[in-house]
């Protein structure tokens, strides 16, 4: 565990030798010592690591070394912060810059000369009690071999893995689909012990295609053991989706009471024939919290509820069907081990299977003790099989192998980066469902991933995330376009990643229970239940994560500026929060933000901050400025946003209204929305590795500002993915220049119109585009009639919604779309005539 810190301290030196090497060459051969003798201690803790009992000196030797590595950190943090101070004074001021400059680099002389006689003495320590043997290479292996190693990560697999469940979820489909004699709502729990596969059985039953069918609408929601019963109410409504994203924020934000949503979402239920799961029930409130709001009509409704506790299983009211799960057999368990272990092995022989048959034994039945262990060995070669068994053999508890040693298994082989990405899913509440992209803005900007030159930042982390998945330590949720949109840690895995976590002091997570850390370098703030912490809390001077999470839409607490001097911050999330001044209410960034000139990543969504002051310019290193909104237009930013001096920035999110300045920020890969008129004023041959844009038409804020857009407009920007135009006019090519549309869109995959006008049939350009799978045409104006898409069209294409003002006819050449698995189709007044191969009408739906 430690060496994943000391690995990323000793990359952290290297980085600050690479790019700030004027500031430190008074201590270069000292810093390069520190790296040297870093790099050669990791070694030693991978070797007291892997040891089954660590002794109390291993122990306490470790702790030394994590100490050690943390006050690096801190020394090389503090003394750039200064000088980033000193170059941005102005006036006077600057006249004190020589004698302090020199005060500094005294200091870091004498801090980093301690720092060298502390890891002499940590090494006289080892060898003096014989800890540790160097086994390992003193080197990280290369960046190109780390490449090949991930790439070599297979894809995600989106089918949920429910071996030995078949006959239960027969049985439960018949329950869900069948009628009973009163024909009223019906609930079947699922019952047993954490890892059984509870989840994975009730979202096979609610993904099934014979209860799509069967139900007018379906919703999920999770409970966990700390719960609120309006964040719960909320997951439900949105789940249904059968009002508008917009309509749902205006109603969350209008019903302020618990019982007011009840009623709410009682209302678009009756009638309805509905299916409602509820996984992970702790709690028999937590049920009676929720049954008001499920009517119990006489439509056959149903609800699933996935439970540990019998008690609760059997004890909700009314007409129940509890069922237990049990362990897998041998037979079912070996089934479900070789589909993973034995993926990359051409030749399984007789020893193999003798080994892998003795380890999966001693999982007891368990799925996820089996999908772990297969996880690893499913990345070992056949020889390295044996290590795995006998490490197991050690670690034995009750003759059994529990999903904590087989995590410590998987855990302890790992790369240092990703130990430190497992390790930091410790910030997420349970059963959090985690963005994807949102974890990978993270994980770049606390400094965790390590640019190549093959990949970008993000790359990586995907695929170390990818990894994870693949290990079976994360739990892939959605997936769009081959990737994995959103994912979860299971509650055992995430219980023993937090026990890991404050091992290592890696964070502090505030709650009733916890209070705030003034030595913790990352501090996690869940479910806010009153305002004290936030307005009494200590300031950590070490602090370099600082985040808030709340559920669902509005704010969920506040808090005093004067609590975010934290000048090390390189991450700084208050999505959420109301920012108050003495006497009152902020919309614009508090001062103190323009003091963090560490920041990586900064998230202000959802809360009372529509203007960014001029002073955001100091924030050079800033990657990430997240500044979303879940309603439409509501507190956007209306006056000019400048983050033209930001060379940094990889991602900005947000609703500008007003002009937006972006200058040469080539790593810049997201930005959305920003208007017609700001995107016509960029300079686009500078944001060439631009993959995510959306752009807004604001005539209805500025008429004078009415662009119209064209395909030449993105002609620069040859890496972008996803393309959303919210505009009245955006001119394709036409019919005789189409082909030039898959020269200008190489690398598109998702392609969304809002409210545009179109004067021609789109299809005959659009559906040329090489990499395209999914396409939306929401409230779109047509002045044909007919759409037709022809043969070979639309490759790669999986979802295709048209929502159409007008539109009579839809036609569908026979050898069209061969990959669509989706067809929606809506428009006002009567739906149009669709004349379609049969192979495709399984997969249209009409609203």
């Amino acid at each position: 565990m430690v060496d994943a810190i000391t690995g990323f301290v000793v990359g952290k030196i290297g980085n600050y030798l690479i790019e700030e090497a004027s500031m430190f060459m008074g201590v270069k051969d000292d810093l390069e010592y520190l790296k040297t003798e870093l790099t050669c201690i990791q070694g030693y803790l991978k070797d007291v690591e892997a040891r089954e009992r660590e002794d109390e000196v291993s122990k306490e030797w470790t702790k030394l070394v994590l100490d050690l590595a943390y006050d690096v950190e801190d020394v090389l943090d503090s003394y750039t912060l200064k000088l980033e101070e000193r170059s941005q004074r102005r006036g006077l001021r600057r006249l004190t810059n020589k004698v302090g400059e020199k005060m500094d680099a005294y200091n870091i002389v004498d801090d980093v000369r301690i720092l060298k006689t502390r890891i002499l003495d940590i090494t006289r320590k080892r060898e003096t009690y014989g800890i540790g043997s160097f086994n390992e290479s003193r080197g990280e292996s290369s960046t190109n071999l780390r490449v090949r190693q991930l790439r070599r990560t297979p894809p995600v697999d989106q089918e949920q893995q429910v071996v030995g469940m078949e006959d239960d979820a027969k049985i439960l489909l018949v329950k869900l689909l069948g009628d009973n004699k009163e024909d009223k709502r019906h609930i079947i729990s699922i019952f047993g012990m954490g890892g059984l596969g509870k989840t994975a059985l009730a979202r096979k039953l609610y993904n099934s295609v014979e209860v799509k069918r069967r139900f007018d609408c379906r919703a999920w929601t999770y409970v966990s053991q700390e719960y609120k019963t309006r964040d719960i109410l909320v997951r439900i409504i949105r789940s249904l989706g059968v009002v508008s994203t917009k309509e749902i924020d205006e109603k969350i934000n209008m019903l302020k009471e618990d019982e007011e949503l009840e009623v709410y979402l009682y209302g678009l239920l009756e009638g309805k024939k509905y299916l409602v799961v509820v996984d992970d029930v702790w709690d028999p409130p937590a049920w009676e919290s929720l049954k008001r709001a499920l009517p119990c009509n006489h439509g056959g409704s149903r609800v699933i509820i996935t439970t540990r506790i019998r008690a609760i299983a059997e004890g909700v009211d009314g007409t129940v069907y509890a069922h237990k799960l049990r362990f897998l057999t041998i037979k079912e368990s070996w089934k479900l081990f070789e589909q993973k272990a034995f993926r990359n092995i051409e030749k399984v022989d007789e020893d193999l299977q003798r080994s892998g048959k003795e380890m999966v034994q001693k999982c007891g039945g368990l799925p996820l003790a089996i999908v772990v262990l297969s996880g690893i060995l499913s990345r070992k070669r056949t020889n390295e099989w044996h290590e795995v068994c006998a490490g197991l053999w050690r670690r034995l508890n009750d003759n059994c192998i529990h999903i904590s040693t087989v995590f410590d298994l998987s855990f302890k082989e790992m790369r240092h980066e990703l130990k430190l990405c497992f390790l930091y899913l410790s910030i997420f509440p349970e059963d959090y469902e985690i963005n994807v992209e949102k974890l990978i803005r993270l994980l770049v900007a606390e400094g965790f991933i390590q640019e190549d030159e093959e990949m970008m930042m993000e790359d990586v982390a995907r695929y170390y995330i990818d990894e994870l998945i693949d290990r079976s330590l994360l739990e892939a949720e959605r997936i769009e376009r081959g990737k994995v949109m959103t994912c979860k840690i299971h509650d055992l895995l995430r219980d023993v990643v937090i026990k890991k976590a404050k091992e290592l002091n890696f964070v502090n997570v505030y709650n009733e229970k916890h209070h705030s850390s003034t030595m913790c370098r990352r501090e996690v703030v869940h479910h806010l239940m009153n305002n004290n912490y936030l307005v009494d809390r200590r300031v950590n001077k070490r602090m370099r994560t600082f985040m808030f999470f709340g559920e669902g839409t509005g704010m969920v607490g506040s808090v005093r500026t004067s609590n975010l001097k934290l000048n090390l911050l390189r991450v700084l999330n208050m999505g959420g929060l109301l920012l108050c001044g003495k006497r009152y209410i902020r919309e614009s960034l508090p001062e103190v933000i323009g003091e963090l000139i560490h920041l990586r990543y900064l998230g202000i969504a959802d809360n009372n901050v529509t203007i960014l002051p001029a002073f955001v310019s100091n924030l050079r290193f800033l990657q990430t400025l997240d500044a979303s909104r879940s309603s439409n237009d509501s507190d956007s930013f209306q006056c000019t946003t400048d983050l033209s001096e930001l060379t940094s920035l990889r991602h900005v999110i947000g609703k500008f209204v007003g002009e937006c300045l972006i200058g040469d920020a080539a790593n810049l890969q997201t930005l959305r929305s920003i208007s017609s008129y700001s995107w016509s004023k960029l300079k686009h041959e500078l944001l060439i590795n631009l993959r995510d844009l959306e752009i807004y038409d604001d005539s209805k804020w500025v008429d004078q500002r009415r662009v119209p857009l064209h395909t030449s407009h993105f002609s620069k920007l040859i890496n972008l993915r996803v393309l959303k135009l919210e505009v009245g006019i955006f001119k394709l090519s036409s019919e005789s220049e189409s082909g030039l549309v898959d020269v200008i869109f190489p690398s598109l995959e998702s392609l969304t119109l809002v409210g545009t006008n179109m004067e021609e049939d789109s299809m005959p350009a659009l559906q040329k585009l090489p990499r395209l799978e999914d396409l939306v045409l929401k409230d779109c104006t047509y002045s044909g009639t007919k759409m037709s898409i022809s043969a070979q069209g639309f490759s790669r294409l999986r979802n295709l919604k048209l929502f159409m003002v007008r539109l009579d006819e839809l036609l569908i050449d026979e050898e069209a779309l061969p990959s669509l698995i989706k067809l929606s189709v809506k428009k006002q007044g009567i739906l149009p005539k669709l004349k379609i191969p049969d192979r495709l009408k399984m997969f249209v739906r009409r609203y």
